[in-house]
């Protein structure tokens, strides 16, 4: 999370100070500038991070939640399989 949030106002700092350069700031107008993109930037990408960290999370449990009632499943049908073949007549 927070090299999330480094990598996110060093791309805000750098993008919004030469954003306000190529507009024609002065380079204290423009390192303003870029100095609440960086706060604003950082934040964003902490809270994309958090979400796609959540995301992640939630996908991996469904598919553990899935292989598990699958081994159950077959299971099941293991057990349904034997109890067929023990009960046909030879």
């Amino acid at each position: 999370m927070m090299y999330s949030m480094l990598m996110g106002g060093m791309i805000g700092f750098i993008s919004m100070f030469l954003i306000g350069l190529a507009v024609g700031k002065t380079p204290l107008s423009a390192l303003g500038q870029a100095s609440i993109g960086s706060f604003l930037c950082g934040l964003l990408f902490l809270w994309v991070g958090q979400i796609w960290i959540r995301n992640v999370k939630q996908m991996l449990m469904e598919k553990r939640q899935a292989a598990i009632a699958a081994m159950a499943e077959a299971e099941e049908r293991r057990q349904q399989d034997a109890k067929e073949r023990g009960s046909k007549p030879v």
